[in-house]
């Protein structure tokens, strides 16, 4: 059995190779089931969820195991952590893999992906809201689309912040420009690209400041309790999400305006799946603002579970 590390993933699997898988992947049949989630013992907001997906083919399934600590930061230690178990046709345990790198890179992948139909073409200007251990990642993945020119990160922790920059810029090297900023709302009007990556359940992007052409990415809460945009930026926004199921049953951004009828369900124009196959258009004109919802989808781990270990068992051979 494959034991696939944080440190042999990143060797594995790059941007460009798992949103390719992410395309392929959303693509064709893919059986998910609803995630479960349960509250775990100890402090607050803790959880446990279990994901599985099966290949439609059946050659493949992962269960992926997850917790959710929000109290872990504190502790210097990360707030998503688990493992990826991937059974062949047969039903046999052939790789576990670490499941908080698979879930960071997989997420930021299919983020990519979405922008790489509902960004401008010449998308350059990168917000990052949140500090978390998905900051990087989502500028790397981002950056594997279209080139950025400068990458912009926003955070309440002066010392996060900062260490959120240094690990981009490693990420991303010398060509694009990583800096700290201190004024969110100046930066959502300068910014192409705004990708919140953050816990909070109040909402933190107020619409009327995203300039006319943006494109907004969700990737933070998958609670029904939590939004990280507000009203505004939702109502102006043209909107997608990784799945209609996860997203009416998780995503609060979606599902708080539509309980109060500030949205319709209409207003919700296609799944990832369906800016993939052409089912739905994605961007229309330039000016008009675009979002991407995001709660996460049992199909991405399966397609970066089955990309890392079949190029571990190539490399092996």
């Amino acid at each position: 059995m494959l034991i696939l590390d944080r440190a042999a993933l990143t060797k594995l699997l790059s941007p460009k190779l798992l949103i390719s898988a992410l395309r392929e992947a959303f693509a064709a049949p893919t059986i998910a089931p609803p995630r479960q989630v349960l509250a775990a013992p100890g402090a607050p907001g803790r959880l446990l969820l279990t994901m599985p997906a099966f290949a439609a083919r059946g050659d493949a399934a992962i269960v992926k195991l997850a917790t959710v600590y929000p109290d872990n930061p504190a502790r210097g230690k990360p707030t998503i952590q688990g493992a990826v178990v991937l059974f062949s046709e047969h039903g046999e345990p052939t790789a576990i893999l670490d499941g908080a790198t698979i879930t960071q890179m997989r997420t930021a992948a299919a983020s990519a992906l979405a922008a790489d139909h509902l960004a401008q073409a010449g998308a350059s200007q990168l917000l990052l809201i949140g500090t978390g251990a998905l900051a990087p990642f989502m500028a790397e993945a981002h950056a594997a689309v279209r080139p950025l020119a400068r990458v912009a990160i926003w955070g309440r922790t002066k010392e996060r912040v900062e260490a959120a920059v240094v690990a981009t810029r490693e990420k991303l090297g010398s060509a694009t420009r990583v800096e700290v900023v201190e004024n969110l709302r100046e930066e959502l009007r300068r910014a192409d690209i705004v990708c919140s990556a953050t816990s909070t359940t109040e909402p933190i992007i107020p619409g009327r400041e995203l300039k006319p052409g943006a494109h907004v990415d969700l990737v933070g809460s998958f609670s029904p309790n939590k939004r990280e945009a507000d009203d505004d930026a939702i109502v102006r926004s043209r909107v997608f999400v990784d799945t209609f199921e996860g997203a009416l049953s998780e995503a609060g951004d979606i599902l708080d305006p539509l309980r109060r009828g500030v949205i319709t369900r209409d207003h919700l124009k296609g799944e990832l799946a369906d800016l993939v196959a052409g089912r739905a258009i994605g961007r229309t004109q330039d000016d008009e603002i675009t979002l991407f919802k995001s709660v996460g989808a049992a199909t991405e781990d399966l397609a970066a579970a089955r990309l890392a270990a079949a190029r571990a068992q190539d490399k092996s051979a």
